[in-house]
């Protein structure tokens, strides 16, 4: 694990029309890491390279003077089907705009923005974009996740069970 971490000044990052691109390791992200599936063929003990998640992040200003963040987000993750338990492949890709302001000043002129499609960025001088990464896929990742398709063999219970109560048979009295 690299423990990389990196800020940016958001307001100068878009006050400039910066464009920011890259990758990050999953080892980067340890709570999005710890909802993922690890079997042997995604180790590094294959000498095999951890997932990544690829981002760009492009900063902006409106014709309103408004600073803006445009996010795209896309990985390839495994996790656990929860109806077969069997790993299950997850494909994200993602976008995200962020209107940059104080928190207490959350006007949004009317006419300019729709706020549905926009969400609210504290301006900060060191913006951690790999925790804004990490956020941004674990709460869009589904909370139960299934196959689309039948899944596998799923596995159940089946067979005959012993009766609990038969030792109770015992004991009534004719």
């Amino acid at each position: 694990m690299t423990n990389q971490t990196f800020f940016i000044d958001n307001v100068s990052f878009a006050k400039k029309n910066e464009r920011l691109t890259g990758e990050l390791s999953l080892t980067d992200c340890p709570r999005l890491n710890e909802l993922l599936v690890h079997s042997a063929e995604n180790s590094h003990s294959n000498n095999r390279p951890a997932g990544t998640i690829s981002y760009q992040l492009q900063g902006k200003t409106d014709a309103a003077g408004q600073h803006l963040l445009d996010l795209s987000i896309t990985t390839n993750l495994t996790t656990t089907c929860q109806r077969c338990l069997n790993e299950m492949p997850l494909k994200l890709s993602l976008k995200f705009n962020y209107l940059i302001g104080d928190v207490s000043d959350v006007e949004i002129e009317a006419g300019d923005i729709d706020s549905d499609e926009v969400d609210m960025q504290q301006s900060s001088q060191a913006m951690d974009m790999i925790a804004l990464i990490e956020d941004e896929i674990i709460m869009a990742m589904p909370i139960a996740p299934i196959h689309n398709e039948d899944c596998g063999e799923i596995i159940t219970q089946s067979g005959d069970k012993p009766n609990p109560f038969a030792v109770l048979k015992g004991l009534i009295k004719s």
